[in-house]
């Protein structure tokens, strides 16, 4: 296992965590709590790696349950929620106050849909997209939330989450199913799809911040498979099957600068670090098997802290609850934090021998 991180507990529980885009010279993050009968609050974090102790910056009151944060990527004052009212989700645009409070500035609205996530793109600032169980929505927001654009997922899928490529603004990858659907922003019509890109649900989707077309996606069969985009087609197989946690998948994020460390957070309390350098172009060896690239047995290190080729770098076991979040840091590459939904919010940081076989 791991080194024990540092550890900040939230007054509720909580299942959003985000890094603030902005932030480049010090760690932050977003978190927003998720009590039924209390008042829920948007917590602006940061971490002080010379102290090693997380601060409070700032608390602003949201009121109902936070399901989902979004910061905008080029507004530091603006952030999107996804937040439940007895039993009813609302997806909606905050700013920030001189005061320190949450403005409503919009809300998007979802119809008889359950909206899931809000999407952002630094290419395109005054856009964004929202993903609902049946459906995803293309908004203009230069004034006000107009919709532009609405595509319905059809009978066969359930939205969970998607992905807005970095290096392409008109490409979305939505998590449908059991699959991955590709979407052509432009013409609102899905221009690919890995059908059974897991053998349960698909709850997440992460693309590579160096790497165009590679994506990783995160399911409940209890694995993570990245993929080539460029590779789409009926005989389709993974890059790389990672399989080491025993329960869902949650989230799975690839590090801001390296595209061989990856970062899932499963509902079996554990945080896993993935070093996978055949995959990101940093090493010709490998090993070959049944679903593409495979790092040790069943896509497996060999032992905690120690890699196979491709594999699990690091697990972490801070957590006691179902882990819902991870996040790297944006001012510091070899910083992540995770939450979990008892409240427990940890700073950890990838090993030493790991960081060395990148840069050395």
């Amino acid at each position: 296992m791991g080194e024990r991180g540092v550890t900040h507990g939230l007054k509720y529980q909580a299942r959003s965590l985000a890094a603030v885009p902005g932030s480049t010279q010090q760690s932050r993050w977003l978190v927003g709590t998720n009590a039924l009968r209390e008042e829920n609050v948007v917590q602006l974090l940061e971490f002080n790696p010379e102290t090693e102790a997380i601060k409070v910056l700032a608390s602003y009151l949201h009121g109902q349950e936070v399901w989902h944060l979004a910061p905008h990527p080029k507004q530091e004052q603006t952030l999107a929620t996804i937040s439940n009212k007895a039993g009813t989700h609302t997806a909606t645009l905050w700013g920030i106050t001189a005061k320190q409070q949450l403005e409503k500035k919009a809300e998007l609205k979802a119809g008889s849909g359950t909206p899931r996530s809000v999407l952002w793109h630094a290419q395109r600032a005054d856009e964004a997209i929202s993903i609902e169980d049946g459906r995803w929505r293309l908004w203009n927001l230069n004034t006000a939330a107009n919709m532009v654009g609405d595509v319905g997922a059809g009978d066969l899928y359930t939205f969970w989450g998607g992905a807005w490529d970095p290096h392409d603004p008109s490409r979305l990858c939505t998590a449908g199913g059991n699959g991955v659907q590709i979407w052509d922003i432009r013409s609102m019509k899905r221009v690919g799809e890995i059908p059974n890109a897991h053998l349960m649900p698909v709850r997440d989707i992460d693309f590579a911040n160096q790497q165009q077309h590679k994506i990783a996606s995160a399911g409940d069969d209890c694995k993570l498979c990245i993929w080539d985009l460029r590779m789409l087609g009926s005989a389709i197989t993974p890059l790389l099957e990672l399989g080491g946690h025993s329960h869902w998948v949650w989230q799975a994020k690839f590090n801001p600068h390296h595209d061989s460390l990856l970062l899932s957070a499963s509902s079996d309390s554990l945080v896993k670090l993935w070093h996978t350098p055949v995959t990101a172009g940093e090493s010709s060896r490998c090993q070959v098997g049944s679903r593409g690239l495979q790092g040790g047995a069943g896509g497996q290190s060999k032992g905690f802290g120690k890699e196979a080729h491709d594999g699990m770098a690091c697990s972490y076991d801070d957590h006691e609850d179902s882990v819902y979040g991870a996040s790297w840091s944006l001012a510091d590459p070899w910083t992540f934090a995770s939450l979990s939904y008892d409240g427990r919010l940890v700073v950890n940081k990838v090993p030493s021998h790991t960081k060395y076989k990148i840069l050395i």
